[in-house]
């Protein structure tokens, strides 16, 4: 089955944003990477006040945030460029229902509708 709303030259295209933004979620992950090592390299080698130790542990929460959004993120890229190689690509892995083109042309790593998508979330972060 394959979203009657998308023509191969659409998914080409696709296809192609898809590995590009592979690329970019690739490089953020290894600036987080190379940031961690030098903070690690730069704490050894000094002592730090509170103040200057407060913004390190902030910078560090920081990257990992930015490094894990990454990750997730590039999970959804993988998973779609499998669905263009499956002919699944524009419909949901949850429901198999219809990814409307508006959407995949503003995220082209959808995998889920956006209702779909809203309740994953929802699920996945815990209730403050």
């Amino acid at each position: 089955m394959a979203n009657v709303e998308l023509d191969e030259r659409f998914v080409a295209h696709q296809k192609e944003r898809l590995r590009e933004l592979r690329e970019e979620l690739l490089r953020i992950q290894r600036g987080v990477h190379g940031d961690e090592q030098n903070m690690s390299e730069e704490q050894g080698d000094t002592q730090l006040d509170s103040g200057d130790q407060s913004q390190q542990m902030f910078n560090r929460e920081m990257d990992a945030t930015i490094g894990e959004q990454a990750g997730l993120r590039l999970q959804d890229v993988e998973r779609a460029l499998e669905k263009i190689e499956e002919g699944t690509y524009g419909l949901s892995d949850e429901s198999g229902e219809q990814i409307p083109k508006g959407r995949l042309e503003a995220a082209p790593e959808a995998i889920r509708t956006v209702d779909e998508q809203q309740s994953f979330e929802r699920e996945r972060r815990p209730p403050v």
